[in-house]
């Protein structure tokens, strides 16, 4: 049977170094505090407006705003360079 996934467009070579940079965005989300992890999987995943997320966690917006701002500081600190190369910190900020 013929696979019919799309084609993303990329050839081997931009899949491999896509999925390298995935993983490794994955695994500094994963080294981060809980409570900063918690935020940014709530900001940058799932969407949630600052109101939200502090209504789950049950912290003050200002709280969240500051675990957010932590967050993506620890992320640039771990990515480096590379994130803002490949547009990561755009997506974190």
């Amino acid at each position: 049977m013929k696979d019919e996934r799309p084609d993303d467009g990329l050839d081997p070579e931009a899949l491999l170094i896509q999925r390298q940079a995935v993983e490794r965005v994955r695994r500094a989300v994963e080294g981060l505090p809980v409570d900063y992890r918690e935020v940014i999987v709530l900001r940058e995943l799932e969407g949630m407006s600052y109101k939200e997320i502090a209504a789950v966690v049950g912290i003050p917006i200002g709280t969240v705003m500051s675990r957010l701002a932590r967050a993506r500081e620890r992320l640039l600190a771990v990515l480096g360079p590379a994130a803002a190369a490949t547009g990561a910190s755009r997506e974190l900020s």
